[in-house]
């Protein structure tokens, strides 16, 4: 377990709230982790915990859509750490398809050993697993931000588990339903002391440390130090909620032998603005092996037209010629977007 002392910021917690009164414009205003206290302490899976796992259990195997899903499986060794094997080519853990009836069967045929495996459903979209409980476990989604960029809710279950730390591109607002979790998040601009691994392969289509965030080792990972003066370290009970900003670094620790959270992504730039993902990539074949002249002019290229006021790169243009340096919209977009496809044919 991560110790707290490690970390030097405390997470702001606001309490006396419901799914119907979030204050998005004060989360929003923080650009940092906020814990909503007791948010979903009311939805029905987290009453049932509090009665037991095997309450959980039922409901959700109850409501089941039958619908096959993924299944994360690794064995006691892993320590409930899923992440990469010894040399980075792979993973310390197995897939396989299965079924919730199949996954709670093996839980709970090991649940008296001290020793056992790990398992692991993530990300799995909520609507599809279990539709009706989906509709009954719901926040409000009336904000403006929301208009176009309707959060996806995703379900994830299984038994101890530690999520490397890494990065999503959506915010975020993870609901802890059973057992307790940890979370312990770091700036973006954090990635230089966090030791990221390859970008492929991957564990769950994200970037993740080499880093144990939860034991640090800072004489293999030194830069640590650094990271957990900026670190965040949330601890969520059943009931209540975390809301995180977009990039933001997390390790997601679930203690108890049966964990359940729901969290909800949303993007907040429009749609069609497509994945920096994709800009990032491009740039590392094409910029990043350059001369260092040429990369440090790049650079200032890149400041003046994408990281700067773009307001200052077209104010002194007449606005007929403004082109791709104007304001996008969807049109300009896919236009913008036909010229690289086509360039990149060539």
């Amino acid at each position: 377990m991560t110790n707290k002392n490690n970390a030097n910021n405390k997470v702001k917690i606001l309490e006396g709230i419901t799914p119907q009164t979030i204050p998005y414009d004060e989360l929003f205003s923080q650009n940092q982790p906020v814990i909503l206290k007791g948010l979903v302490k009311d939805w029905p899976l987290v009453k049932a915990g509090q009665e037991s796992a095997q309450k959980v259990m039922e409901q959700l195997e109850l409501h089941y859509s039958k619908r096959p899903m993924l299944v994360y499986i690794a064995p006691t060794e892993i320590k409930a750490r899923f992440g990469y094997n010894k040399n980075c080519t792979g993973f310390n853990y197995t897939t396989k398809q299965t079924t919730i009836p199949e996954v709670f069967a093996f839980i709970r045929s090991q649940l008296i050993q001290d020793e056992h495996d790990y398992l692991y459903i993530n990300s799995l979209r909520f609507d599809e697993g279990f539709p009706e409980l989906a509709q009954t476990h719901q926040l409000d989604f009336t904000h403006s931000e929301f208009k176009n960029n309707h959060p996806v809710s995703k379900i994830w279950l299984g038994t101890e588990s530690v999520a490397a730390a890494h990065y999503d591109q959506p915010k975020n607002i993870a609901c802890c339903v059973l057992g307790k979790r940890r979370f312990t998040l770091f700036p973006p601009d954090q990635i230089n002391n966090l030791y990221p691994g390859p970008l492929s392969p991957t564990p769950g289509g994200q970037v993740v440390t080499l880093a144990d965030i939860s034991k640090p080792d800072f004489v293999h990972f030194p830069r640590l130090k650094e990271a957990f003066e900026n670190a965040y370290i949330a601890d969520l009970e059943p009931g209540d909620c975390l809301y995180y900003p977009s990039m933001w670094w997390h390790e997601v620790e679930a203690f108890d032998r049966f964990n359940a959270m729901v969290n909800y992504w949303w993007m907040e730039a429009e749609p069609y603005l497509g994945s920096p993902m994709d800009a990032l990539l491009h740039a590392m074949m094409s910029v990043r092996d350059r001369p260092v002249k040429e990369k440090e002019a790049w650079k200032a290229l890149f400041d003046y037209y994408i990281f700067g006021d773009s307001d200052i790169v077209r104010a002194h243009l007449p606005p007929e010629s403004h082109g791709a340096l104007a304001s996008l919209n969807e049109n300009q977009a896919r236009r913008l977007g036909a010229m690289l496809r086509n360039n990149l044919n060539r």
